[in-house]
């Protein structure tokens, strides 16, 4: 099995990050978005077939003293990771007509796939840094979603909660890391 093989996991995540810091106007934000999504749910799909068909894949570390970058693909990340590029893509086909000629239409597409592609990346994470920095990283596009309509009191107020209440959760994350670092010299699972 060639060892670039698990990598193409990446895809998904990848195309939605470039979705979402691509410029142009809704109707070109809205299309990328789904574009992007739909490769996600092509390079999922495929992952999971990788995986029945050649076991659970791991990549190797990328960093040194167990903290770095790597990929843990086995049956249960591959199937959630379909599962949320289907629904994903779902979302994203009833924004666009739910948000059709809305302002700001186009800065929540960038904002949800960002989100899409946090998720997508906390799923595939081989190591407890990585599922931290998605997990801020969702944390960030979640806020900008709950913010798409600034004028809504309730929106600011369960928005403002959430940030406090994750970055608390961050901050407990962190801690844990350091702890589990020390005990056991890396990060990997």
């Amino acid at each position: 099995m060639a060892p670039a093989l698990p990598w193409l996991s990446l895809l998904g995540p990848l195309a939605l990050y470039a979705a979402a810091l691509a410029p142009g106007d809704a109707r070109r934000a809205a299309l990328l978005t789904r574009a992007a999504a739909a490769l996600a749910l092509f390079a999922s799909a495929a992952s999971l077939g990788l995986v029945a068909y050649a076991g659970p894949l791991r990549t190797p570390t990328l960093g040194l003293a167990g903290v770095g970058f790597a990929l843990d693909l086995d049956a249960l990340s591959a199937a959630m990771a379909t599962l949320v590029s289907f629904v994903g893509l779902v979302v994203i086909a009833y924004a666009r007509n739910y948000l059709a000629g809305a302002p700001g239409q186009a800065r929540f597409a960038r904002a949800l796939a960002a989100t899409l592609a946090s998720v997508l990346l906390l799923i595939l994470a081989g190591n407890l840094l990585q599922v931290w920095l998605a997990w801020i990283a969702t944390s960030a596009g979640l806020h900008r979603l709950l913010l798409h309509d600034r004028n809504r009191p309730t929106a600011v107020l369960a928005a403002r909660k959430k940030w406090l209440v994750s970055r608390l959760g961050d901050a407990c994350f962190l801690a844990a890391m350091i702890v589990a670092h020390r005990g056991a010299g890396s990060l990997d699972y």
